[in-house]
C-alpha cells in the first residue's frame, strides 16, 4: 500500500519506500511476471535539472508459460480479433454476422503410430506382427490425460522425424495454397474466372496453429465469404455456407506443395469443417481460436525460447519425443538445400516457422488497433492541451530484482484471473435469468 498523504518523507524508512515502489511496479504492470526494467531521463525545463527515474513496463509476451498476466490480455485481444470477424464490431459492420462462414480444423498426416486415447479408452488395438524393429504395434493401456507417453511413437525408429519436421515447416505455406485453391474452386463452381470472382466476392480467413502432443502442427481457422467491397457488402446469393464448406473440404483434399527436398506435403485424413450459423457458434469458434493463441509448443517452459547450440536442444526440459523432433529440426537446418526454412532458428517450435495466429487483411480489426484503443481509453481523463515531457529511455534488464516481486506478481495475476472468471460466470447467470424471465408469462404480468 502506498504511504499515507501528509506523512513526512523523513519518517518513512528506506525499506518501506522500496516495498511501496515494488508494489507500485507490480500494479502498474498488471502483475507481469517478467517486466522490462527501464531508466527514464528527462530535462526539467523550469530548472534545467535532469530527472532520473526507474520504470518497469509489462513484457506483453503472449506465451502463458512465460507470463500468465500478459498472455491473458493477448488471449482477450485474440478473442476480439476472431469475434469481430464473425459478429461485427471493432470497426466492422454487424452485417458480417449474416455472411457465410465456416470453422475448420486441418491436421497433419501420420508419420508413425503414436500412443493416444481412442473412443473406447484404449490406446491401440492388438495388431500382428510386430514392426520391422521387433517393437509391438499394440498398446492396451488406458492413458491418463497427463501421461507423458501420449503422443510418443510406439516405435521411435519407425517414426519419420525428418518428414514430421519438414511438414511443420511447410504447414503455413500449405494453408495459403489451400485458401488460394478454395477461391479458384468457388469461382469455378459458377463458371467464373479468378478475375470475375474477385469482382463479385471475397474470401477472408483467420487461422491459429496448435501443436498436438505428437509434435505436429494442426490448424484451426474461421473462413468467411464477403461481397466485392469486403465486409461491408453481401456476397452473391449462390455463395452459401454449405458451398463454402463443400469447396473447402475439396480444396484441402486436393492441395499439395513440394518441400525443398522435393517431397510432397499434404494435409492428413482428419478434416473437420462445420458451419457457423448462430451467435453461440461464433463465440465458441472465437474462444477456440483464442484458447491456442497463448500456448507454447508443449504448454511448458521447456520449448519457449530459440536454441543457440545443439547441446541446448539435448538439455531441453521436455518429453523425449519432442526433444527428438527439436533435434531433427536442428540437424536438418545444417543442410544447404533446407537453409531457407531456417530450421535451427525454429527448432524450439519443432520446425514451424509461421506466425501462431494470422488473418487476411479484410477479416477483422488488428492487434495494433486494439492496443491503440486501449491506450486512448487509459488517457480518457487527460485534457487535450496537456503536453507530455520528452523522455530518454535506457534498458536495465528484466524482472523485479526482488523475490517478493515475483510472488506478488503471481498472486496478483491469479487474483485477477479468478475475478475475471467469477464475473464471467455471473454474466452468464444473469443472461440465463433474463432469458427465463422473458419466457415466463407470469413474470411479464408481474412487470
Amino acid at each position: 500500500m502506498p504511504y499515507e498523504l501528509g506523512e513526512p518523507d523523513e519518517w518513512i524508512s528506506e525499506e518501506r519506500r522500496d516495498r511501496d515502489r515494488l508494489h507500485r511496479d507490480v500494479l502498474n504492470t498488471g502483475g507481469c511476471a517478467n517486466p522490462v526494467h527501464l531508466r527514464t531521463i528527462r530535462v526539467d525545463t523550469a530548472t534545467g535539472e535532469l530527472k532520473v527515474r526507474d520504470l518497469r513496463i509489462a513484457c506483453k509476451d503472449r506465451r502463458a508459460a512465460l507470463c500468465p498476466a500478459c498472455s491473458a490480455r493477448y488471449k482477450a485481444d485474440a478473442w476480439f480479433l476472431a469475434t469481430s470477424g464473425t459478429l461485427g464490431g471493432k470497426g466492422l459492420p454487424s452485417d458480417v454476422a449474416t455472411h457465410p462462414k465456416v470453422f475448420c480444423t486441418l491436421t497433419a498426416p501420420s508419420f508413425g503410430a503414436v500412443h493416444t486415447v481412442r473412443d473406447d479408452g484404449r490406446c491401440h488395438a492388438r495388431r500382428s506382427p510386430p514392426c520391422k524393429h521387433a517393437m509391438p504395434t499394440s498398446c492396451d493401456s488406458r492413458h491418463a490425460d497427463d501421461d507423458d507417453a501420449l503422443g510418443s511413437p510406439l516405435c521411435e525408429w519407425c517414426f519419420d522425424y525428418d518428414a514430421a519436421v519438414l511438414w511443420n515447416a511447410m504447414a503455413s505455406r500449405l494453408w495459403h495454397r489451400t485458401v488460394d485453391r478454395l477461391r479458384r474452386r468457388l469461382g469455378a463452381s459458377e463458371g467464373l474466372s479468378q478475375a470475375t470472382f474477385r469482382a463479385v466476392a471475397q474470401v477472408h480467413q483467420l487461422r491459429v496453429a496448435e501443436t498436438q502432443r505428437r509434435g505436429l502442427v494442426h490448424l484451426h481457422a474461421i473462413v468467411r465469404a464477403d461481397g466485392p467491397e469486403g465486409p461491408g457488402s453481401d456476397p452473391p446469393a449462390w455463395l452459401t455456407s454449405e458451398l463454402l464448406a463443400l469447396e473447402l473440404r475439396a480444396a484441402a483434399a486436393t492441395t499439395s506443395i513440394a518441400a525443398p527436398d522435393r517431397t510432397k506435403v499434404r494435409w492428413g485424413d482428419q478434416l473437420d469443417v462445420t458451419l457457423i450459423p448462430t451467435v453461440e457458434e461464433s463465440g465458441r469458434a472465437a474462444g477456440y481460436i483464442a484458447k491456442y493463441a497463448t500456448k507454447t509448443v508443449d504448454g511448458s517452459f521447456g520449448l519457449v525460447q530459440a536454441f543457440r547450440t545443439r547441446d541446448d536442444v539435448l538439455r531441453a526440459r521436455t518429453t523425449p519425443h519432442l526433444r527428438r523432433l527439436a533435434l531433427a529440426a536442428w540437424d536438418l537446418g545444417q543442410r544447404d538445400e533446407l537453409a531457407d526454412l531456417r530450421l535451427c532458428e525454429h527448432a524450439h517450435t519443432l520446425g514451424f516457422a509461421g506466425h501462431l495466429i494470422t488473418k487476411s487483411r479484410g477479416y477483422s480489426t488488428t492487434f495494433a488497433a486494439l492496443r491503440a484503443a486501449r491506450a486512448l481509453f487509459a488517457l480518457r481523463d487527460v485534457p487535450d492541451d496537456v503536453e507530455f515531457p520528452q523522455y530518454a529511455f535506457g534498458y536495465l534488464g528484466r524482472g523485479y530484482g526482488h523475490p517478493e516481486g515475483d510472488r506478488l506478481a503471481e498472486f496478483w495475476s491469479e487474483f485477477v484471473a479468478e475475478d475475471r472468471k467469477q464475473r464471467r460466470l455471473q454474466r452468464l447467470a444473469d443472461q440465463e435469468e433474463q432469458a427465463l424471465s422473458i419466457g415466463d408469462p407470469d413474470s411479464k404480468a408481474d412487470d
